[in-house]
Formats: structure tokens, sequence, C-alpha cells
């Protein structure tokens, strides 16, 4: 089989309600979807979870679209009919972000997707009451917050939660060492981890922070040999695992798998996806040791290409086969 051209569309929802993090505030959501259109009349579709600008990671939707459309011309007829073979195909891609999204279709190539069943890990930035009546009625297992500077405080709402979620805090690489004190305070409360507490890694301000609450990495994970020495020279704990970051699937499931054998505790993060990625996130954290960062249908948005998937029951979530619809998606091109 081979690729016969490409589809690229947008995806453009609103959030619910305003992402607010350490970084920016988004109230929308835009994203790349790709459709590989196949030499037997088969479609594959992947979806891009980079951004619209660099504030997260330097690589662009427009980047992604780039490496893709320009990775096809050099691919355009090259028969395959492995995984492997379609694996070394997508190993040409220039960028991390757009080999996940190539991988994803592929993956969906060459085998069934079936039904997934995880644990709810929900993330707040900014805790409202709405959100915490909100987390009163899904009962996630895990609930993790956006470090403000009420994060004191929203521990303890959280913690008058009836089912006691676990608590983790994603700091997004914005303190310094006038926050450990804060985090000090937290140091009895059971907090499963703080992501990226800092951007530069400086051993004593982790040790510092470590007596408070494990550490966890995220940005920092960006592959293998990256963990391998972070984990190694620094009190890290736990490794949030992006597909997107590393480049796909199939690498997520390798470094998921080195962790597990080597005693690391590990997450498979998200980036306020559409349900497409988010099956393939609940796909992953079936191999992650702690809950992941996954949410039920229609927890950002109104409106997805993608329905029902994660559906909330007694504090999990079900996924189903992912199916497209292409009339949500926009501008085709």
């Amino acid at each position: 089989m081979y690729i016969v051209d490409a589809t690229f569309y947008d995806m453009n929802a609103a959030f619910k309600q305003p992402i607010v993090t350490p970084k920016i505030r988004l109230e929308r959501r835009k994203a790349l979807v790709v459709e590989l259109n196949m030499n037997d009349g088969e479609s594959y579709f992947g979806e891009c979870n980079a951004f619209e600008t660099d504030w997260y990671a330097p690589t662009t939707i427009a980047d992604v679209e780039a490496d893709i459309r320009a990775w096809l011309a050099s691919i355009r007829g090259k028969d395959f009919s492995t995984y492997e073979a379609a694996l070394k195909l997508a190993d040409r891609l220039q960028t991390t972000d757009a080999r996940h999204v190539i991988v994803m279709a592929f993956y969906t190539m060459f085998h069934s997707l079936g039904e997934v069943v995880v644990d709810y890990g929900a993330t707040v930035s900014g805790l409202t009451d709405e959100q915490l009546v909100k987390l009163e009625q899904t009962r996630p297992q895990r609930v993790k917050l956006k470090w403000t500077p009420h994060v004191l405080k929203d521990v303890q709402r959280l913690q008058s939660l009836s089912h006691q979620p676990a608590i983790a805090i994603d700091a997004n690489e914005s303190l310094g060492e006038a926050d450990i004190s804060t985090a000090m305070k937290l140091q009895d409360q059971h907090i499963l981890y703080i992501e990226e507490p800092f951007k530069v890694l400086n051993e004593e301000q982790l040790e510092a922070m470590n007596q408070a609450m494990p550490i966890a990495i995220d940005e920092k994970a960006t592959d293998l040999s990256q963990i391998k020495a972070l984990v190694r020279d620094y009190p890290i704990s736990v490794v949030v695992v992006k597909p997107f970051r590393l480049g796909g699937i199939d690498r997520a499931l390798e470094i998921l798998k080195w962790l597990s054998d080597h005693g690391i505790r590990s997450v498979v993060g998200g980036m306020y996806e559409y349900g497409l990625s988010r099956y393939f996130t609940a796909l992953l954290a079936q191999y992650a040791s702690l809950p992941s960062d996954i949410t039920p249908s229609g927890y950002y948005y109104d409106m997805d290409f993608v329905q029902d998937s994660g559906l909330l029951e007694n504090g999990q979530l079900k996924f189903s086969k992912p199916v497209v619809d292409k009339q949500v998606l926009e501008d085709p091109r």
C-alpha cells in the first residue's frame, strides 16, 4: 500500500472555561487534523497537539503542517506493508510533533483499536466554585492543580471533596527559590508530585523541594536518553510521558516500559486534546503507574470531531474506537 495524498483540517473550539497557566491564558484550542488517503481507498487520521504560537514549545501548528507536506512530497507512492516499515517512513519527518501525528495514523492502520478503560485524572487551572462542583460530581481519581498564588487554599478546597482524590501540582517551570517555603507548607498533605517546579535544574533547590513532595519532569522529558540522565543526576521520581513531544506512540511505549523496569513512576500527559488524541492518551495510560491527564468527553469543549470519546462511569473513563466526523472539521485543504 502507499499514500496517495493527504487532507489537512483545522479544529478550533472554544474552551468552556478559559485555561489559565503560569505561562498563558487560552480561550480557544486550535488543532491540526491530518487525513492520510491510501491507494486502497481507506483513510487514517492523526491529531496534532502543537499550538498556534510557540508559548509552550518551539514547534507550532504551521511548522507541523509544513513538515508533513514536505514529507509527503518525498514519500508519496512509496510502498509499505508493515507497521515497522511505516515507522521507518515516519522517521524521515523533521519534528517530533509531526511524527506523532503520522504515527497515530499508522498505528490505526495496522492495529485493531478496541475499548480502553482508564482512571479519570482531571486538570484544573484556577480552582473556581463551578469547577469544585464539577469535581464533586465527576469524582476523578486524581486532580492536578496549576500552581497559583492561591495554591495552599486550592489544596485545602480539594481536600474538602467527599471522595478525596489524589492531588498533584503543575508549576510549568515557573517557581523560584522563594516558592520553596510555600511548598513546604504542603509537606504533610501527601501531594502525589509536583511537575516541573523550576526552569533550570538546580540540585540544591530540587533537594529542598523534594522534602515537600516528589518531583516530576514534563517539559524536560524529551527523549529516553534525556530522561535517563535526569533521573540519574537529580531527585526525580515521576516522569510525565507526552507522545507528541517524544515523536509518537511507539517511542512513548518504549519509555513507559523503561520507567516501569527501573521503578520510576509514570504519567501519560495530554495537551487539551480533542477526542482522537485523547483515545491514544488513554491507550498509553494503561501502561502508566499513576492516573494520567485524561478527562471525560465534553470536559473542555462543547464540540468535538470524535463524539463520546471517554464516557465517565464510576470514576473511570471508557473509550471506544474513535470515529472521525469530518463534517465538524474546518477548512479542508
